[in-house]
């Protein structure tokens, strides 16, 4: 499919309602005379339906760590309110308290009169990046590291060279260590490490199974999967293989977005989107799949919700790798006699409540004979990661991981998996942490072995 010459500008008037329309020049800036703060005011309504109950205050995991009425998702809408009414100004404190979400939706899941809460919030850091109460660090990484997608391969090499020839070696009573909490790093934190070689190093764009394919399935790998657990994305690669799909990997796909978008930076968020569009639609699939939780719900919703394109915007349905897998392969295993281990899974946000899905990944976890299933108790309570949430208030982060891990720990089990590389990352910082042993994998990770040759 050619992408439409309209849509490397703007979305599609066929796929937008008039009102959509209207919103999208609300959204960057377009328009006639409006409010200071417009994108706040275009979702007035949304703010106006708050009951006030308070009932988010008990599902949120950053006000039980802060105790504060702005942690929860009722003292945010009440500033926003403020700011929309103009009470209130974007100041440095009211922009500390709006970056203290993680996006997790726990509060939307319970809130009775079913307010969009992640857009409110997103809209409150979109006109405190408009206004330039940006940092100028997630300015470089935004608008040059993350939109020049190039820039990434080559970044994560020298990131891997100086992770382990540089800080690996370091003894921790050395000097240099003590650089780290001046560029706000933990100096004990647990990082990934970066691959040598990326995953579209050792993999072409077409990818063929034995025989006649099933179906074209393209690959969203992220960046994650791609810079740094490459072994993520050669699973995915190996699984589609087994299951007789051609898989596509477009070498030109780039960052979905997420990072920048709820930030606050929506134009860097829709140029990355377009990038990804152009990607992948020049070829024609019957299914895009992904194995990163947050990749996938921009893909499949907020592509359209926030940014303003048409549904399938990507030219075919998207599907994260569990719900591809429980819908198009029997999921029907011989036991190879794999080492037995006893896993349990965390819910990661964007999946669950994200996208609805949680039995997928618990109905490939049961099929792998060598699996013991353990369900843990709040599996689908936030990890803490959020992104760039666990850098920027990694004191906050580290309490609501700790829980996550105490709940780990509880199950016995070797192995928590996930749906998620963002929560993987966080996941591992925090068991290593907080003393425990179990090992952090992808739920592909664990399902791969069975599609290797015998």
């Amino acid at each position: 499919m050619t992408p439409d010459k309209d849509r490397d500008s703007r979305a599609s008037a066929d796929d937008r309602s008039p009102g959509d329309a209207g919103r999208q020049l609300d959204l960057f800036g377009a328009g006639g005379d409006r409010p200071q703060y417009d994108t706040v005011m275009s979702l007035a309504p949304e703010v106006d339906r708050c009951l006030k109950c308070g009932l988010c205050r008990a599902v949120c995991p950053v006000f039980a760590e802060v105790l504060d009425e702005s942690g929860c998702a009722r003292g945010k809408i009440a500033l926003i309110e403020g700011l929309s009414e103009n009470s209130l100004s974007l100041s440095s404190r009211f922009s500390d308290k709006l970056s203290k979400c993680l996006n997790c939706k726990s509060c939307m899941e319970v809130c009775p009169s079913g307010i969009k809460v992640d857009e409110l919030v997103l809209a409150a850091r979109s006109e405190i990046f408009r206004k330039g109460k940006f940092p100028l660090l997630k300015k470089l990484i935004f608008r040059h590291l993350l939109r020049r997608g190039k820039l990434l391969p080559p970044v994560g090499k020298a990131v891997a060279f100086i992770e382990r020839k540089i800080l690996r070696g370091l003894p921790p009573s050395s000097p240099y260590r003590l650089l780290l909490p001046i560029v706000k790093i933990d100096k004990d934190r647990v990082f990934p490490v970066f691959a040598e070689r990326t995953l579209m190093d050792d993999h072409g764009e077409i990818l063929s199974p034995e025989g006649k394919p099933r179906m074209r399935v393209g690959y969203f790998s992220g960046c994650s999967a791609n810079l740094i657990y490459t072994d993520i994305g050669k699973a995915v690669i190996s699984v589609l293989l087994g299951e007789g799909m051609e898989v596509v990997l477009p070498h030109d796909q780039g960052c979905c977005g997420v990072p920048a978008y709820t930030a606050g930076d929506r134009p860097t968020g829709r140029e990355l989107a377009l990038t990804n569009m152009k990607a992948f639609e020049k070829y024609k699939l019957d299914a895009v799949v992904t194995a990163c939780a947050s990749g996938g719900v921009a893909l499949k919703t907020d592509y359209e919700k926030i940014l303003g394109f048409r549904k399938k915007a990507l030219g075919a349905d998207v599907y994260d790798i569990s719900e591809f897998l429980a819908k198009f392969s029997r999921l029907e295993f011989e036991d190879r006699h794999l080492e037995r281990v006893r896993v349990t899974y965390h819910d990661p946000c964007h999946l669950n409540r994200g996208q609805g899905i949680t039995e997928a990944p618990r109905e490939v976890l049961r099929a792998m004979p060598h699996v013991e299933f353990i369900e843990m108790e709040d599996a689908a309570r936030c990890c803490g990661g959020g992104g760039t949430f666990s850098l920027t208030h990694y004191d906050i982060s580290k309490e609501i991981g700790k829980k996550k891990a105490n709940c780990i720990a509880a199950t016995g089990a070797d192995v928590v998996a996930t749906s998620c590389p963002s929560c993987m990352m966080q996941l591992e910082d925090m068991l290593r942490r907080n003393g425990l042993p179990q090992k952090v994998m992808h739920v592909i990770q664990l399902l791969a072995p069975y599609y290797e040759k015998a």
